[in-house]
């Protein structure tokens, strides 16, 4: 599983799961790109990292922004000429409400955050990585995309989870002539803090931790899983 020298960009880098993933890739000689958003956020991943900080290269953008998406990536393609690898990794949840009573501003700050910044940031690294012939893109999806018995009360968050496997599975099709592979994960719930505070009494034990995800998506990014795309590949852990 060679992936010294890739270049990465990783949104929601400094989230449980992004932190995790960011430190695997340095320890596999990838140099990575973290977008984050907010000044706190970023110091919490450098002190996550530690030394291996030094060895990431910082952009700030909105990832419900187009253009700001688009200029971020334009700053890593300036620094570094090319981009081997995306993982969309910005995500959040919102629920616990029926359809009827999800508000507006819920529904759209799912939309845009779990599924529009999906679509914006493959957009602005698709066309190099059809120019170069080569490209490896992994998102996040969830488990109600694939199971309706999971929907109920997290409707806007199942509809735009079930958006980032429809969307990966079309550009999969349309982009399979150019040695590009995407594919997604699709986690139950992850043991992060924010989890175990907010279900204090739940069997943690089920759960799959954020360095299990990490290891799926080194896997889906390496040359060893050239042959998949379009994949929404389920991380229950045991749940």
């Amino acid at each position: 599983m060679s992936l010294q020298d890739k270049i990465a960009v990783v949104s929601g880098a400094t989230g449980a799961l992004g932190r995790a993933v960011v430190k695997k890739l340095l320890e596999h000689g990838v140099q990575v790109a973290p977008v984050y958003r907010s000044k706190d956020g970023r110091k919490e991943l450098e002190d996550f990292l530690g030394e291996k900080k030094d060895r990431v290269y910082f952009v700030e953008a909105d990832v419900t922004d187009g253009n700001r998406v688009q200029r971020a990536i334009t700053q890593v393609i300036d620094e570094f000429r090319r981009i081997d690898v995306l993982l969309n990794l910005a995500g959040t949840w919102r629920g616990g409400k029926e359809v009827w009573e999800t508000t507006e501003n819920d529904w759209d700050l799912l939309m845009n955050l779990n599924l529009k910044s999906v679509y914006f940031l493959c957009k602005a690294v698709l066309p190099g990585m059809i120019e170069q012939n080569y490209g490896k893109i992994v998102c996040v999806a969830a488990r109600p995309a694939l199971e309706k018995r999971y929907r109920a009360k997290s409707g806007a968050y199942s509809v735009s989870k079930s958006g980032v496997v429809v969307l990966t599975e079309t550009i999969a099709e349309e982009v399979k002539k150019y040695n590009i592979n995407i594919n997604c994960v699709v986690p139950s719930t992850i043991d992060t803090p924010d989890n175990r505070k907010n279900m204090p009494d739940a069997d943690t034990s089920k759960w799959v931790k954020p360095e299990e995800i990490a290891n799926v998506i080194l896997f889906l990014i390496s040359d060893d899983s050239k042959v998949t795309s379009g994949a929404a590949v389920p991380v229950y852990g045991k749940a």
